[in-house]
């Protein structure tokens, strides 16, 4: 009943929250500190702290930022989910351990069950 009422958009969101808490929870392990070692600051590639006065990095510098973590990293998946209302790719990021990416089919069919109210 729930699908027919909220718009796609809506149910896409949802899904992409569900599949976000699911992959955010995982145990923290002895190689993140090894896994973070070799990832690129926002200071590093910015050249300022995000939240820094007077500072704001553009659109295009943090889809930059975001792909170079992609390649750096084998937590973190960048996919385009669409397009903004500027035409610009609209990114989203899968963060989670590497064993977590092995079943990230299985969380995404769970989080379209949950969404769509289904057993």
């Amino acid at each position: 009943m729930l699908a027919k009422v909220l718009p796609v958009a809506w149910r896409r969101r949802r899904v992409a929250v569900a599949v976000a808490a699911l992959l955010l929870t995982p145990a923290a392990d002895a190689g993140v500190a090894q896994a973070q070692a070799r990832i690129t600051s926002p200071k590093e590639f910015f050249g300022f702290n995000i939240g820094d006065d007077y500072k704001l990095a553009t659109y295009t510098q943090f889809q930059a930022y975001w792909q170079k973590i992609d390649q750096e990293s084998d937590r973190m998946v960048v996919q385009e989910i669409g397009k903004s209302a500027e035409g610009r790719p609209q990114l989203m990021a899968i963060i989670t351990s590497p064993e977590n990416f092995r079943l990230l089919d299985r969380y995404k069919e769970i989080a379209r069950k949950l969404a769509l109210a289904e057993d």
